[in-house]
């Protein structure tokens, strides 16, 4: 593992917080990332806040094509996603789960999801890294909230569907 790294193994997903030692992020942390991707097949993260109960959350997270994101919202937080390598999809809901809007955001692009908008990312590349950042603290209970309509897709084939429903609308979309 990375010098300057700890794991928070309380984590839902893999992930390594930023050593106070070293305060700023490199292409090394980025190698980091790949590396233990390729190595483990898994999404991990980097987090660059001090700890879960932090105020402000920065995280560098790398996710990939094969997963499936839950569409989520929170209340009363929004989220900003700066690509750093590959692209996605940002997918907004009306709260039926009829689309309202996509963007495709490509490396060096931002993104800012809306508060209390129902939304996913879908990652267009093999994987993709990003920085995230986002109001905190993180609380477990309501963080996030999942829709009613999302229960229709626990199948592998319907999210699969879904997946390629939402990338053909936003190739039909004029952006």
């Amino acid at each position: 593992m990375m010098k300057y790294l700890k794991e928070d193994k309380k984590a839902k997903t893999k992930s390594f917080f930023l050593n106070s030692k070293k305060t700023f992020f490199t292409k090394e942390h980025i190698k980091f990332l790949e590396k233990f991707y390729k190595s483990k097949s898994t999404d991990v993260r980097i987090c660059l806040h001090k700890n879960a109960k932090s105020n402000h959350h920065d995280m560098i997270i790398l996710q990939q094509k094969k997963n499936f994101y839950k569409p989520h919202k929170h209340l009363k937080k929004g989220e900003t996603y700066h690509i750093i390598k590959g692209s996605m999809i940002c997918v907004l809901f009306k709260n039926n789960g009829e689309i309202k809007k996509t963007c495709k955001i490509l490396k060096g692009d931002i993104f800012r999801t809306p508060i209390n908008v129902f939304h996913t990312m879908i990652p267009l590349t093999k994987f993709v890294i990003y920085h995230e950042s986002k109001r905190g603290p993180f609380l477990k209970k309501n963080d996030s909230i999942f829709p009613k309509w999302i229960g229709a897709y626990d199948r592998a084939k319907d999210i699969a569907s879904l997946k390629n429903k939402i990338i053909s609308y936003v190739n039909h979309e004029k952006i």
